[in-house]
């Protein structure tokens, strides 16, 4: 016959339980807490001030140092949360008008800037189901001028993932901005969307140039701060 707990063991018992319940808790509410730079971007849609601040500062700025012939132009590229979350939602507000499905991962993507790493972050799920997933990406650019993307952590809320769990969320990310960069792909003129899509081979790995052939530029410098985003670089001298 199993012996009865004694007052003392029930008590220990019961302090484990109620350990136990608050570590769930704990749990539960790092998990459905979204994290700061979601917060700040999720809100950021297709405002027409960051949409003209990101085709002069962005699309223009590139191009001009790409058909610059004498290389003299330079790379000094400055990119804000409102600018690039303004280019996002314009481009899912276009596929929604084609009439085109996308997937909710990237339906809910927002990109923030935090000092050191570029964060990727969705929504996942609705009501009480919904959790933020987020993932961390350190950018530099390597002694030949190409742009390298490290994973530097993820999360769900603010719970950090392990890292088998990291590298799902890497590839789910990588998937959803592919469907983005198909979107954006056009022409071999199109400047922009072969950034996007170096931007988007990037996420596999591996170094990556902005552009390709003569219409090439090489990295010299990326820094990233609250909010901000600046890289400098110069056009290939390709023959």
């Amino acid at each position: 016959m199993a012996e009865k707990p004694t007052g003392r063991r029930w008590q220990v018992l019961r302090w484990a339980a109620l350990a136990l319940l608050a570590a769930a808790a704990a749990v539960a509410f790092l998990v459905k807490s979204a994290p700061e730079p979601y917060r700040r971007t999720e809100p950021m849609g297709a405002d027409p001030d960051a949409l003209r601040q990101f085709n002069s500062a962005v699309v223009n700025h590139v191009g001009n140092v790409l058909l610059d012939e004498s290389g003299g132009t330079r790379l000094d590229l400055e990119v804000t949360e409102a600018m690039l979350n303004a280019r996002l939602a314009l481009f899912l507000a276009e596929e929604a008008e084609a009439g085109h499905a996308v997937a909710p991962a990237l339906a809910h993507l927002r990109v923030a800037f935090e000092p050191g790493a570029v964060v990727l972050a969705t929504r996942l799920g609705s009501g009480w189901s919904s959790v933020v997933v987020s993932q961390r990406l350190r950018l530099e650019a390597d002694d030949a001028g190409r742009l390298v993307m490290r994973p530097a952590g993820a999360s769900a809320g603010r719970l950090p993932v392990p890292v088998a769990l990291e590298r799902s969320l890497r590839e789910a990310a990588a998937k959803a901005l592919e469907q983005a960069a198909d979107g954006q792909d056009a022409d071999d003129g199109d400047d922009l969307a072969r950034l996007w899509r170096a931007v988007v081979d990037a996420l596999g790995g591996e170094p990556v140039y902005l552009g390709s052939g003569k219409r090439r530029i090489l990295l010299d410098k990326v820094t990233i701060a609250r909010g901000v985003l600046r890289v400098t670089g110069r056009k290939a001298s390709v023959k």
